[in-house]
């Protein structure tokens, strides 16, 4: 009867401890096939938050506040505009991949009806206009507050474009790719009632609807907000409308100017050089920082990180040490095999062979078993350790489509194929190596002491 043969006889013939050596195997590749697909999971996600989450600093009007006599005086007028020579140089510092900056204004059109507000009236039918270079990263879309549905979101090539919401587009029967014919406005209140504060129309553009949002969280307030102020008339639009209608200035902003880093790491040094700048004001600006939650979500995956590797570690440990009993208690009991084995003209080396190929065999299938176990249960895994992590809804690689991602639907815990291969080899030299160290007690006799311990 040759190895092979002798291998298969000796499984079949101990089944109970062939379960119990299955059973040792499939629960040992099982956690590290998993522990290991956990590890390449984090650095997956490590390093799409660098290149893809990013952070963002905001340089934003804050009001510059006096104190004459105990009280506290508010400043005189809007904060001056953040031209576009400052937004350059602040651009210049590198590291800085996009640049939003925001004015604000009110629009008027004939051939739309706003959702009326508090004190609605004929002069009051106006919607506020929000202008930028780059509509996804408006808050309310960053945020989930709004979410886009038809058509696409405006980049800084767009000219003469907007966005209205679905209420406003359903109320006057527009569509995506129709064009509206706006007029400046301001609002203003008079003895109780709103006024548009600009009664002489001489300024006017046309433009068309490139998209068309919809409210998830409903604007609080909203009832009790003058028509202009409610969510359903905002209208988001490039720079060229607010300049064409006259309530902005080429080249000027006097909204907020929120800045986007590629790194996250280098959010804190960047910032760092802008607030020496001599040409902001910063007793009218205030500077804040946004890394995103990158942070908190690297702090979250090195801890996974850590964890994963004591895991595997005390796993390997644990499982050689329990492994190499198990076999020597095994080997031991078999002397008397080995005995006759060697009386029958069979070598050393076959013997060890025999009982090599006897646990490989069950190895093997253990192992596919745990790797089916491990894929199996991968999404489930996934979403017990990296579920719970804080998501982010920018992607700066897509921003110049008009489309913003969502990282979090990309499934990063799955099983690969190479590292489950790299595993396999790594498991059967080990389970060789404690099956020839188990085998020590036969190497370090001669047949004759063999035989004499079989008496």
């Amino acid at each position: 009867m040759n190895v092979f043969r002798r291998s298969l006889f000796y499984i079949s013939r101990k089944k109970g401890q062939t379960v119990v050596l299955f059973l040792l195997f499939n629960i040992v590749s099982v956690f590290l096939i998993s522990s290991f697909s956990v590890l390449d999971a984090t650095g997956a996600v490590a390093k799409d938050l660098r290149t893809s989450v990013g952070g963002a600093f905001y340089l934003r009007p804050s009001p510059k506040l006096d104190f004459k006599d105990g009280q506290i005086a508010g400043a005189e007028g809007p904060p001056p505009a953040i031209s576009e020579d400052v937004i350059e140089e602040i651009m210049s510092g590198g590291n800085i991949k996009y640049c939003n900056a925001l004015n604000y204004g009110y629009a008027r059109s004939d051939a739309v009806n706003f959702i009326p507000g508090s004190g609605h009236n004929d002069e009051s039918n106006m919607g506020k206009v929000a202008a930028m270079h780059y509509t996804s990263f408006a808050d309310q879309f960053m945020e989930g507050k709004l979410e886009l549905t038809e058509g696409r979101h405006l980049t800084q090539e767009d000219q003469n474009k907007v966005l209205i919401s679905e209420q406003l587009a359903t109320a006057n029967k527009l569509k995506v790719g129709d064009s509206i014919r706006f007029t400046h406005a301001g609002l203003e209140r008079e003895d109780g009632e709103y006024k548009d504060s600009i009664p002489e129309k001489s300024a006017f553009s046309q433009a068309e609807i490139a998209g068309i949002y919809k409210e998830v969280v409903p604007q609080a307030g909203d009832a009790d907000s003058p028509t202009p102020g409610r969510g359903e008339n905002l209208i988001f639009s490039d720079h060229s409308l607010l300049l064409e209608l006259e309530e902005a200035n080429d080249r000027q902003y006097t909204g907020e100017v929120n800045f986007y880093v590629a790194d996250p790491l280098l959010l804190r040094d960047i910032t760092g050089k802008v607030e020496k700048m001599d040409a902001i004001d910063w007793g009218q600006y205030s500077l804040r920082e946004n890394d995103f939650q990158y942070a908190k979500i690297a702090d979250s995956l090195s801890s996974i990180q850590n964890l994963t590797r004591i895991l595997i570690t005390c796993i390997s440990i644990v499982s050689i040490v329990v492994l190499i009993l198990i076999l020597t208690m095994r080997i031991r009991g078999r002397v008397h095999e080995a005995g006759i084995l060697l009386a029958i003209g069979k070598t050393k080396r076959e013997i060890v062979c025999q009982f090599v190929l006897e646990v490989f065999a069950v190895f093997l299938l253990a192992f596919l078993c745990a790797t089916l176990v491990a894929y199996a249960t991968s999404g489930g895994l996934e979403h017990l350790l990296l579920g719970g992590l804080p998501q982010t809804n920018i992607d700066l690689g897509a921003i110049e489509t008009g489309l913003a991602s969502n990282m979090g639907t990309k499934a990063y815990l799955q099983i690969g194929g190479v590292t489950t291969l790299l595993l396999f080899l790594c498991q059967a030299a080990a389970m060789g190596i404690a099956v020839v160290v188990s085998c020590g007690v036969i190497f370090s006799l001669n047949p004759k002491e063999i035989l004499t311990k079989m008496s």
